[in-house]
């Protein structure tokens, strides 16, 4: 006559422990952080950063592991069909999560319903660099001007199809009402290289593999991608300030498969941010051009949708597409 009572009454208990069980025993083993891109670049440092002071603030290793190819294709398919237990994360990027839902006509994952936001890690803008041999400008008025005065006539250089750099010109293409024409390469070291040549005049590129160029004379930053100054060159202006309106930022983020544990979601979140208000971890990312974030796994699915719709707009409107 009370089995029933009682049998609801430990369902409801069970229920109850559960979030605190994963909470409690996670994590027990290493972790796995996968990262579409090859070692050395800023996604894998951004990544072996917070896998450190994860690493020291949950006492167990995280572990890169490096899946470069496809935009991050490969590496975004590959959480989004591993287990949802919080062992296995993705370093997303803007590309991942931003671009490719539109960029490619066949994507094997969803970009929202695939995965489950843990946290925004950094941001960072890009910069407007040109030859000043070839584009004989010295600020953002006189870029603004020679651009539309010469329609189809300046090549602008990128990292290649579907690419953050190809898409932040695409958008000022977009907001300026001009016409340059793309040029795209197999990544930023070869996009430079033909910017430093001449063979294009303009790339909107990383701030860390432009700097050294632009130090030694042989380049010109005239303005950052993002919508504020950037703090560490607070010398150079954004593009809004001339285009007003303009803004583009990269950004990585860290995503779990679709369906993992919300109490391990919320354990990662917070130690996320933790680590990135680490002095020394601050300090490297700032020396990187990056701005850390550390926010809540429902801003960063806000955000994450957003970027898909802003970014989607840009990639159809230009027109690219990679397959």
């Amino acid at each position: 006559m009370h089995a029933l009572p009682r049998l609801i009454v430990f369902m409801s208990a069970a229920l109850l422990a559960g979030p605190a069980a994963a909470q409690n025993g996670y994590p027990s083993k290493p972790v796995r952080i996968v990262v579409g891109a090859a070692p050395g670049g800023p996604t894998d440092l951004v990544a072996r950063l917070l896998g450190d002071k994860l690493s020291q603030s949950m006492g167990v290793p995280f572990i890169v592991e490096n899946r470069g190819g496809g935009g991050g294709v490969i590496a975004a398919e590959t959480v989004a069909r591993a287990e949802p237990d919080g062992y296995t994360l993705l370093m997303g990027t803007v590309s991942t999560h931003g671009i490719n839902p539109t960029l490619y006509r066949k994507l094997g994952y969803d970009a929202v319903k695939d995965f489950t936001p843990i946290s925004l890690a950094v941001t960072y803008p890009l910069v407007l660099a040109i030859n000043p041999a070839t584009v004989p400008v010295s600020n953002m008025t006189e870029f603004l001007a020679y651009v539309r005065q010469h329609p189809d006539k300046v090549n602008r250089g990128s990292a290649g199809n579907g690419t953050s750099m190809h898409i932040a010109g695409e958008l000022f293409n977009s907001l300026a009402g001009t016409r340059m024409t793309h040029v795209p390469y197999r990544g930023s070291a070869p996009a430079v290289a033909a910017l430093l040549a001449g063979q294009v005049g303009v790339d909107f590129e990383s701030i860390p593999v432009v700097m050294p160029h632009v130090e030694s004379g042989k380049l010109r930053a005239l303005a950052v991608t993002s919508a504020r100054r950037f703090e560490s060159m607070p010398d150079v202006p954004t593009v809004a300030e001339t285009l007003p309106g303009y803004e583009f930022v990269g950004w990585l983020g860290l995503v779990a498969p679709a369906e993992t544990p919300q109490p391990i979601v919320e354990i990662l979140s917070r130690k996320i941010a933790l680590a990135l208000r680490d002095k020394e971890v601050k300090a490297r990312l700032l020396a990187q051009v990056m701005q850390p974030v550390g926010d809540t796994p429902e801003e960063f699915g806000r955000f994450i949708r957003s970027e898909i719709a802003k970014l989607g707009a840009v990639v159809r409107e230009s027109g690219a597409t990679v397959d």
